[in-house]
């Protein structure tokens, strides 16, 4: 079994960007991709960050992912766009629509971008955090490739589509939600199955339906939404907000970023509100202060529990690994490390 060592984040960062550098990648897009995957690990989600280079970089080098994509930008109106990606990697078409998007919000109150044409973009939550750095709320998602039946069907139609919802909370952690709307990620069972361990009942059902434990049946079956209607009803909506109205693909036409075949043509939507529109700034920190002193002296059910809201965990572990260090595979770092020399 692989060591776990640990390297500081402007150490893998700088691994990261080398590694895509020698792909064909300007220095921006390189630190751009980079610095989304390093947000992920420092925040703990380490099924969504450089686990994901290498997969990244052979569809780049197979050509599937161009390393200049040409992205466009159509502009509807002053609070609305429509980016297409070109065919890019994920986190740098994404973050040029939420640049957009959020530059759209502090000049008008809102910003509403559609993103057509791209591919996998990560976790949802660097780009929340990056909004709520800039003092804006973010609802956001993303089509993904297809692993999911609608609700009381059998056909592979709709992505697990993940969802995000971020809101600062000045002199707190930022509010941050990201979830798939499975019961649990792909990633999750995915990294069960490369150890070797069991998932939990009720994830997933196999290719013929049955219950199952077994995370290599449960992918290659039917990953089961969370609230089962009501999880599928929110994964139609992503569907509308990014694929459709961005023109893009959507349902089982989105490509699969495991295979080196064809560009995913993956779709996003970023949604950024400016509550200084809306309300004066004062009044809201203080209304969110008074929000989250609320949840958080609610009394827990064991004595010894505590009260958490999205995202706390994950900015406790930021600070956290910014100090101490992100703890990876040795085995992983030596593949990156490969991957920065070539």
């Amino acid at each position: 079994m692989s060591q776990i060592v640990v390297l500081k984040a402007e150490e893998l960062k700088k691994l990261t960007v080398s590694a895509f550098l020698n792909t064909g990648f300007n220095i921006a897009d390189s630190e751009t991709t980079a610095e989304l995957l390093i947000t992920t690990e420092l925040m703990g989600i380490s099924t969504h960050g450089v686990h994901r280079v290498e997969q990244y970089i052979k569809r780049i080098r197979a050509g599937v992912v161009p390393a200049v994509p040409q992205i466009k930008e159509y502009d509807k109106a002053a609070s609305v766009a429509i980016i297409d990606g070109g065919g890019g990697q994920g986190q740098v078409v994404a973050a040029r629509a939420l640049e957009i998007s959020i530059n759209k919000a502090i000049k008008t109150g809102l910003g509403f971008v559609s993103v057509r044409n791209s591919n996998h973009l990560g976790a949802m939550a660097p780009y929340g955090f990056a909004a709520t750095i800039a003092g804006l709320i973010l609802i956001s998602g993303t089509t993904a490739s297809p692993s999911m039946v609608p609700h009381g069907g059998r056909d592979l139609l709709l992505g697990n589509n993940p969802v995000g919802f971020a809101a600062p909370c000045k002199g707190n952690a930022p509010f941050i939600l990201d979830i798939a709307l499975s019961i649990a990620a792909r990633g999750k069972m995915r990294a069960l199955r490369d150890t070797g361990r069991a998932m939990p009942a009720g994830w997933a059902l196999d290719r013929d339906g049955n219950p199952t434990t077994n995370p290599q049946a449960g992918l290659e079956g039917f990953i089961q939404f969370i609230g089962g209607h009501k999880g599928y009803g929110l994964a139609l909506a992503v569907e509308i907000l990014s694929g459709i109205l961005s023109g893009g693909r959507f349902l089982d036409d989105v490509g699969d970023m495991w295979a080196a075949r064809e560009p995913q043509g993956v779709s996003h939507f970023f949604l950024a509100i400016n509550p200084s529109t809306i309300i004066e700034r004062e009044e809201f920190d203080h209304r969110m202060r008074v929000f989250v002193e609320k949840i958080k002296t609610c009394a827990p059910y064991n004595k010894e529990g505590e009260i958490l809201l999205p995202g706390e965990i994950e900015f406790r572990t930021m600070e956290e690994r910014r100090l101490d260090g992100i703890p990876i595979s040795n085995e992983l770092v030596k593949r990156i490390e490969d991957l920065a020399k070539l």
